[in-house]
């Protein structure tokens, strides 16, 4: 006879279902209908843990009980199980939504933030940077490379100001982004990375050996509302870990120095810094 496989109680356990009524709604629907009895001998878990799977899953709707001696029991279709499993868990999240919300609402915010924060993995720095782009209530400030396209392709701006400029050899890509976000306030630019790259008047003689470190497509600068920020440098890294701050300092400075930079690669503005003269080698 088929058993009942652990991916199968997982994959349940996952609609919120416990162990023992994953086990007995699948066993149901293995055996058409059942004694408790036979549930126990099948499964080999106690009668009182049998019972009570029976119970809960009869009060859910999930299972259905024929006045027999014994009691028989037969499960729903897998197809309406499922349907009110999901119903349940949307439900549950849609009240959770609203309670969170109004706790976020009323946030307590320590006299003392922290400086930097790290964040670790594609999927997380991916969540953080919608998040940010979905909160964001006047303006954004965004410089990246085109590893992080992918997540902001499907974000809407509104009314918010948006400031982005994205380093790319696509020819192309500005005409598409700038169809992406048609708003009147969405400033776009594409720079490749032959304009990155170029240093800026201050460059010390090393900055040609930091060219050879670096990988534009992992930079990241993100600025909300000079409220928060998101950086990544550009350089060669195996895995990227982003540096997160909401101190009203770290997160002004540096948005000044990316914001230099941004009139530098945008406007050919010169930095008001004076060149970095390299010291005479004495002969």
């Amino acid at each position: 006879m088929e058993s009942i496989s652990q991916p199968l109680i997982k994959s349940l356990n996952d609609l919120g279902l416990s162990n023992y009524e994953a086990s007995v709604y699948a066993a149901l629907v293995l055996y058409d209908n059942a004694e408790a009895k036979e549930l126990v001998d099948f499964l080999k878990i106690s009668k009182p843990s049998v019972y009570e799977a029976l119970d809960h899953l009869s009060e859910m709707g999930l299972a259905v009980k024929r006045v027999t001696k014994p009691a028989r029991y037969s499960a729903i279709s897998p197809e309406m199980t499922i349907d009110l499993l999901m119903g349940r868990h949307r439900k549950s999240a849609d009240r959770a939504l609203q309670a969170l919300r109004v706790l976020e609402k009323e946030k307590v915010r320590t006299d003392k933030e922290d400086a930097l924060w790290t964040i670790y993995g594609d999927a997380n720095i991916e969540y953080k940077i919608r998040e940010l782009f979905g909160k964001a209530k006047r303006e954004i400030n965004c410089m990246i490379g085109v590893r992080y396209l992918p997540f902001i392709e499907n974000i809407k701006i509104r009314t918010i100001s948006l400031h982005l400029i994205v380093i790319s050899d696509n020819p192309d890509l500005e005409k598409k982004l700038r169809k992406r976000f048609p708003e009147k306030n969405a400033d776009i630019h594409v720079i490749t990375t032959a304009q990155f790259r170029v240093p800026p008047p201050f460059a010390p003689p090393e900055f040609e050996e930091l060219h050879n470190q670096m990988d534009v497509e992992n930079i990241l600068e993100l600025f909300i509302d000079d409220e928060e920020s998101l950086m990544v440098p550009p350089f060669i890294s195996g895995s990227v870990s982003v540096l997160n701050t909401r101190n009203k300092g770290a997160v002004l400075q540096m948005k000044m120095f990316s914001q230099l930079n941004w009139k530098r690669f945008t406007e050919g503005e010169k930095l008001p810094f004076p060149p970095h003269h390299a010291p005479k080698m004495k002969k």
